[in-house]
């Protein structure tokens, strides 16, 4: 009777200590973050690019999320064989000059009249997905939730509704975790051509829109055809001609802070505007903020307060602080910390809604899925909805492929752990894309692992269908079959024959089953899989 109350009072002051004990805005202490377990056993979450850019939904020779940077740009103010003019063009022919049609003035027109949180929240439980993250914010500041520090917010004005607050409500409802998107720290860079042009940025009472930055150059050094020289210099130059004010910076986090407080999300995605020098005190603020507002709302404990904080650079946060993100990108192996890729459902460099913009084919996500949690990473799959807030059918049926799959497939995909290698690798790569990435063509040689949290299942789901059924793996020549209690093609129930060979165990697979895509081959042990 006496050890039980010791334990009891033992397990109290453990919860009291960490109770009392807080997050400090420097790096020795965020370093005792802990990434959840709901987070690493999800796998999947959905995402959504969706905003004021939406109305326009003009891609150009860039992105269609980007419409309010490009629209501003004149001939020679972008990246990338003048990227951005395209987009200009294309407003000052459809809607006038930016300084007679701005970005302001696409608002009114935004109404999501379409949108529908609860049929949202249903797609994405029908797609498979554990959670979702919500794009609050995107670079125009455009708040999509009830802020009350700025004008400039979709309760005020366009759709008049809280659209962060209603998919909150549903998604958690349908058991799923719920994030946020701000990417509002590159703000007052976002718009710099419309301030550097002096378009409707020069009017003060855009500021909360627009941003304050910082501009080096007095504007009729920096104007076009002023002085030849000087605008060779701006185009090198074209990401550092503006810096973050006081006030940008001050703004970013008092807005920052006011979302989390009012929706209590279990994950915070940040963009990499963040990632400058400039931002550190700042990041390093919020995400102290942001890890003892949880622990206080209940939603873990120090040292582990449930909740994920994302950043894309590997200097923007010290490891182990936060959860590391990559845009298009992976590791290259097994980490050892949970990690995410962000990815867009659409082909090429774009995110935001575009008339006619083909999206990737269901194979190709899942393919992308495997290879990101056999190396312990997680997906967030960005969809694009019109601005009517309406799914195109495509990304519909992108998102009910894929939860076809995974009701058939997902034990081999959720709460699953990385095996000790993270898979075989084929042959076959294509050219890499704008970016430097390649894309992956998967092939029967592509197996990737993954195993139980208990470890007495492995899962080798190749990412093909091998030819005559026969699949040869090579990474397990060495197991020893007297410890395999059974193996099995999941969703078939027809026998699968295996043996070891020269090079492998060698796995005749029965009839291809009804499924597509790729094919999870469950292997049982008897007390643990094997650690040689």
């Amino acid at each position: 009777m006496k050890i039980k109350t010791v334990l009891i009072a033992l397990l109290f002051g453990s919860i009291y200590l960490n109770a009392q004990q807080k997050y400090e805005a420097d790096w020795e202490s965020l370093k005792k973050y802990s990434a959840p377990e709901w987070y690493e056993d999800a796998k999947l979450g959905f995402w959504v690019h969706w905003g004021v850019y939406s109305l326009p939904a003009f891609k150009g020779d860039h992105a269609a999320e980007w419409y309010g940077r490009w629209m501003y740009s004149q001939k020679g103010q972008s990246s990338r064989n003048n990227q951005g003019y395209a987009t200009h063009l294309h407003h000052h022919n459809t809607y006038g000059p930016p300084d007679k049609f701005g970005y302001k003035d696409f608002i009114p027109m935004f109404k999501a009249e379409k949108f529908n949180a609860k049929e949202w929240a249903g797609l994405f439980e029908q797609g498979g997905a554990k959670f979702f993250t919500m794009m609050a914010a995107h670079h125009d500041a455009f708040c999509l939730w009830d802020t009350k520090l700025s004008k400039w917010n979709s309760v005020n004005m366009g759709p008049k509704r809280d659209l962060v607050g209603e998919i909150a409500t549903e998604v958690r409802k349908k058991g799923m975790k719920f994030g946020v998107s701000n990417h509002t720290a590159w703000n007052h860079a976002f718009f710099q051509w419309n301030h550097i042009n002096r378009y409707d940025a020069s009017n003060p009472e855009y500021e909360d829109l627009y941003g304050n930055p910082i501009i080096p150059l007095s504007s009729d050094t920096i104007r076009i055809g002023v002085n030849e020289k000087r605008f060779d210099w701006l185009k090198r130059s074209r990401w550092d001609l503006v810096q973050p004010s006081d006030r940008d910076l001050t703004r970013w986090l008092a807005r920052t802070k006011e979302l989390a407080d009012m929706y209590q999300p279990d994950l915070y995605y940040f963009d990499w505007g963040i990632n400058p020098s400039v931002w550190e005190p700042w990041r390093k603020e919020f995400a102290a903020y942001y890890y003892n507002k949880a622990v206080e709302n209940g939603q873990g404990l120090y040292g582990a307060p449930n909740v994920v904080l994302n950043y894309k650079n590997q200097k923007t946060f010290k490891p182990g602080s936060a959860v590391r993100d990559f845009e298009h990108g992976a590791f290259d192996d097994i980490h050892d910390m949970v990690w995410q890729t962000d990815e867009s459902v659409y082909l090429g460099h774009n995110w935001g809604y575009g008339e006619g913009i083909p999206v990737k084919p269901t194979n190709m996500i899942i393919d992308q899925l495997m290879d990101i949690i056999s190396k312990r990473g997680v997906l967030m799959l960005s969809f694009a909805p019109r601005a009517d807030g309406s799914f195109p059918e495509d990304q519909k049926r992108l998102m009910l492929e894929l939860g076809a799959w995974l009701r058939i497939c997902g034990e081999a995909v959720y709460a699953t752990r990385p095996y000790k290698i993270f898979g075989e690798l084929g042959k076959h790569w294509i050219e890499k894309d704008e970016h430097g990435h390649k894309k992956y063509i998967a092939t029967s040689e592509d197996i990737r692992f993954t195993r139980n949290k208990e470890n007495t299942i492995l899962y080798a789901t190749v990412l093909d269908w091998p030819e005559n059924g026969k699949l040869l793996i090579k990474s397990l020549a060495n197991i020893n079959l007297k410890k395999v209690r059974n193996v099995e093609l999941i969703g078939s129930v027809n026998k699968v024959d295996y043996k070891l060979v020269k090079g492998g165990l060698e796995v005749n697979l029965p009839k291809r089953p009804a499924y597509k895509y790729a094919y999870p081959i469950k292997l049982s042990f008897t007390r643990g899989i094997p650690s040689k």
